[in-house]
């Protein structure tokens, strides 16, 4: 009631205000509410089975018979002064004598009764038997009050009522969408703060998956990486905790929306703010927790792991990591917005999250997926952040594959005259972290290649021959720096896309019935 008088009403609605008090608290309640009536606002509210004192403190009554049936609309004066109190209060004299006189068979009331009980026991809606009820004498107190002086004043008041000007108003809310949109900012960024279970938690989460991985690599420099399995170790270290960190942010964030849902239809019903602004909000709100989140990241896995530390390197892993980290976070709000509880998002997150990972293209390069499961990896966010993150972590302007090399340059690795240990040594003065010479003693890029294009591009039929760790870095993952750009630029599309999809389902789609 206080929440809804600060809004400073003129009519105020109550649905049965004093339900589970008890005799004390329903008074104390009921006095405030008779205040506020006689400040000369309207309250309109339901009750069942009042005391006499509560009771008396309405001025006129609307008694609804079972079937909705009106079986008595008036006041219920006259008024006296309590002796004890001196405050006014009705005797419900109207309403006694009303059906006293409505037909011959009701039993007259008993003086110090609750008016409130005779006049239900009367109708038959009371706790014990009356007159009212069918089969006792029944009296048809809805032909009563139709035909009663009472009823027809009523109806001269309702026929006198003239239809006055519609009232048209420019928009649906009463603030305008820049004004929504900063509470809305001004709303979520206190609650990001206050929501420690979600933000210190997934920090801390990201704190230990930098550790986790990077330490499993920390005595290993690319730059020194001569032998596959170090490669595949390196390789593997780098995907996991770039990915996994993307991917926390996705099972985190799916409790924001989903949590809030409820609270969210509520306001929309009230028009409080539009579902724009509503987002709006949290996307501003979230933009500083995913820096935090990449800063706290970079700061730990990318030195500890021993990544390229030129600055144009270090800040494109950034931003980046930045991009891929918002875009799964976002993904995780687009499926809480669209399933209709936290539970069964969480449980979508998850699993969508399972096949992102199988059909990023680490597991299993795109020439090895048949249709209809390569579909899965053209469409996976997660191929577009690993693609933008990772190649340049392996990349080196030189190569020891004929094909790649620049016109006029020859660079022959698999000399067995020569010990090249690295294309960064002069007379070649490669630039990237992947320009150390490594032995696929394998043969895997054979397999992927064949024989023919190996003895033309690397001088030998078959393996073991060396590359530098770019040459066999791309050639497995079938990965090219030329396009780390694009795929960086394409996961601000997915980003806009799951922002309209979330726009969409927060507009359109209810997950309630009521």
């Amino acid at each position: 009631i206080g929440v809804e008088m600060a809004a400073n009403p003129s009519v105020l609605f109550l649905d049965e205000p004093t339900s589970g008090l008890d005799s004390r608290s329903a008074r104390i309640v009921m006095r405030a509410v008779r205040r506020i009536a006689a400040s000369g606002r309207t309250v309109i509210c339901t009750i069942h089975q009042p005391s006499f004192e509560i009771f008396s403190m309405f001025d006129n009554l609307l008694l609804l018979k079972k079937g909705g049936w009106t079986v008595y609309n008036g006041d219920l004066g006259p008024s006296r002064q309590s002796e004890l109190t001196g405050d006014n209060f009705n005797t419900a004299g109207n309403l006694i004598r009303y059906f006293e006189n409505c037909a011959v068979g009701v039993v007259p009331h008993q003086v110090g009764k609750n008016p409130a009980e005779f006049m239900l026991e009367t109708i038959g809606a009371g706790t014990s038997a009356g007159n009212g009820v069918p089969g006792q004498g029944g009296v048809d107190f809805v032909a009563c009050y139709n035909q009663s002086q009472m009823a027809t004043v009523i109806n001269q008041k309702i026929a006198a009522f003239q239809a006055g000007e519609e009232i048209r108003f420019t928009s649906s809310y009463a603030a305008s969408h820049l004004r929504q949109a900063m509470l809305s900012i001004e709303r979520w960024l206190m609650s990001y703060w206050r929501n420690v279970a979600y933000n210190f938690t997934r920090l801390v989460i990201v704190l230990v998956v930098a550790l986790l991985f990077a330490l499993s690599i920390v005595n290993e420099r690319i730059e020194e990486i001569h032998d596959q399995p170090t490669l595949q170790s390196f390789n593997g270290a780098i995907f996991s905790g770039v990915f996994f960190t993307s991917a926390v942010q996705a099972v985190m964030t799916v409790t924001v929306i989903g949590d809030s849902k409820m609270v969210f239809y509520r306001e929309q019903a009230a028009k409080m703010y539009s579902p724009a602004a509503y987002l709006f909000g949290l996307t501003i709100a979230e933009i500083p927790w995913m820096i935090s989140v990449v800063l706290l990241h970079t700061a730990i896995f990318y030195p500890t792991s021993h990544l390229y530390d030129d600055a144009d390197y270090v800040g494109h892993y950034m931003f980046a990591m930045l991009l891929f980290s918002t875009m799964f976070c976002y993904w995780g709000q687009m499926l809480s917005a669209i399933l209709p509880t936290t539970e069964v998002a969480s449980l979508a997150c998850g699993a969508s999250l399972g096949v992102m990972n199988l059909y990023s293209g680490f597991f299993m390069p795109e020439s090895a997926i048949p249709y209809p499961w390569k579909i899965l990896f053209l469409i996976s966010p997660a191929r577009f952040g690993l693609k933008a993150t990772m190649p340049r972590q392996f990349y080196c302007d030189k190569s020891c594959i004929k094909e790649d090399q620049a016109t006029g340059e020859v660079i022959n690795c698999n000399d067995p005259t020569s010990n090249l240990l690295s294309l960064r040594d002069t007379p070649f003065l490669g630039k990237g972290p992947g320009c150390s010479v490594m032995v696929d003693a394998s043969g895997y890029v054979t397999s992927k290649k064949g024989v023919e294009w190996t003895l033309e591009n690397l001088g030998v039929a078959a393996p073991p021959y060396k590359v530098t760790v770019w040459d066999y870095f791309k050639v497995t993952t079938e990965s090219t720096e030329e396009h780390v750009w694009q795929f960086t630029f394409a996961m601000i599309g997915f980003l806009v896309a799951f922002k309209v999809v979330t726009l969409f389902c927060l507009t359109y789609l209810r997950h309630i019935k009521r």
